[in-house]
């Protein structure tokens, strides 16, 4: 909750700046040449300005709290406001008109309007709105603003009341029937495929209520003179990494007329859909996920809602090169699958070399009008598609391997 944070006076319109040059010079010319009716006018008019300044000079005392449920959704989906205003002043009622604003970023700036109509004093009213949304993002909700004007239009007044809340659009998402096979490494180096259920032991950690006595390390529990457990991991649970190209020159479209030379936003809308998809399907497999950027985003180990705004932030602005993106994924080693995503045909040699840090590795093209295709090329797994709905059938109808 906040009171307010700005108020932007302009306390005479022009219809206001026009009255009070017309009752001034009504007052001078009765007063020059003895017209006491001019100096009558002029002087209701005058009287009228300053009524109209005091009504608008009265600054209305507001308290509003603002909800946005979910704050997280993916594209196509609505989110709800819910507005609670109160008046916090003692002694005026507060009638004007309220629009909420809500947009920002790839979303167009809309105003909706919010009644706001004889609020008394210590009373509250609430008022609900639906956030439509078409593409992934980040929509800014708010501030409240409020408009005051006098009967004759002859004085204004705008303020800005509430925090500014916050909307993630999430990428669209395509459900994946298929996940990549678990691998395990062995001593030898070799990545094999495994069953799984294959605990092994990762670390030891302190004991908290609820973990079993017999995965207590009782000879490091005496040395330390603290109970402390073995902590196990599935060694039979992959690591996905999904490798997104988000540099410019990788999502160029071919230039046209209709569509000049540049970064093709719904190429790379496809291919952030593509790697939330494939990331969820890991989430609901149980398998760990990094997410890998050329703008230097890498994630591993975090909630899906870490990986969803990461992508709903991202811009297709990195300046890196090809070069230095594959150097970072060959000394990084974000896992043992990795997923290549990119809006250009994807580069083979240079893919295949990362079979030496990555075990498996699947190229996704994603381009408009690109037929759909799943095949192997240089010995990887390349799939083609011209949108994310496209890659999803592309990815199940193909098989994650091949």
């Amino acid at each position: 909750m906040r009171r307010l944070e700005a108020l932007r006076a302009v306390p005479v319109t022009a219809r206001g700046v026009g009255l009070a040059a017309g009752a001034l010079a009504l007052g001078l010319a009765g007063w020059r040449w003895g017209y006491p009716e001019l100096v009558a006018v002029g002087a209701a008019a005058a009287l009228a300005c300053v009524a109209a300044v005091s009504v608008i000079a009265a600054k209305p005392n507001l308290e509003v709290e603002r909800e946005v449920a979910p704050d997280r959704v993916s594209a196509g989906e609505e989110a709800e406001v819910v507005l609670d205003v109160r008046n916090a002043g003692k002694w005026r009622s507060v009638s004007a008109r309220a629009v909420d604003v809500y947009g920002g970023g790839t979303h167009q700036t809309r105003r909706v309007a919010v009644p706001l109509a004889r609020l008394r004093p210590g009373k509250s009213t609430r008022a609900g709105y639906s956030i439509p949304t078409e593409r992934r993002g980040v929509i800014d909700v708010g501030p409240l603003g409020i408009g005051k004007r006098d009967i004759l239009g002859l004085a204004a007044t705008a303020g800005s009341f509430g925090p500014v809340s916050r909307l993630w659009v999430h990428p669209r998402l395509w459900t994946l029937a298929r996940t990549p096979d678990g691998l395990a490494r062995s001593l030898e180096g070799t990545a094999d495929k495994v069953e799984q259920g294959s605990l092994t032991f990762h670390s030891l950690r302190e004991y908290v209520i609820g973990d079993e006595l017999r995965h207590v390390h009782w000879r490091t529990s005496a040395r330390i003179g603290q109970l402390m457990v073995k902590e196990h991991v599935d060694t039979s649970l992959p690591t996905v990494a999904i490798a997104l190209d988000d540099r410019t020159d990788a999502w160029q479209n071919h230039g046209s007329q209709a569509s000049p030379r540049g970064p093709d936003p719904d190429s790379f809308e496809a291919g952030c859909e593509a790697a939330y998809s494939v990331l969820t399907a890991c989430f609901r497999a149980e398998y760990h996920a990094a997410l890998v950027t050329a703008s230097g985003s890498a994630i591993s180990g975090a909630g899906r809602d870490i990986y969803g705004d990461t992508l709903a932030e991202l811009a297709c602005d990195a300046t890196d090169s090809l070069d230095e993106f594959i150097a970072r994924l060959q000394n990084g080693r974000f896992g043992d699958t990795l997923v290549w995503i990119t809006g250009t045909e994807p580069p083979t040699p240079r893919l295949a070399a990362l079979k030496r840090a990555y075990p498996v590795v699947i190229a996704v093209h994603l381009q408009p009008d690109l037929p759909t295709s799943a095949a192997l090329q240089g010995g990887l797994p390349f799939l083609r598609a011209a949108d994310g709905e496209q890659f999803a059938a592309a990815w199940d109808g193909g098989g994650v391997n091949l």
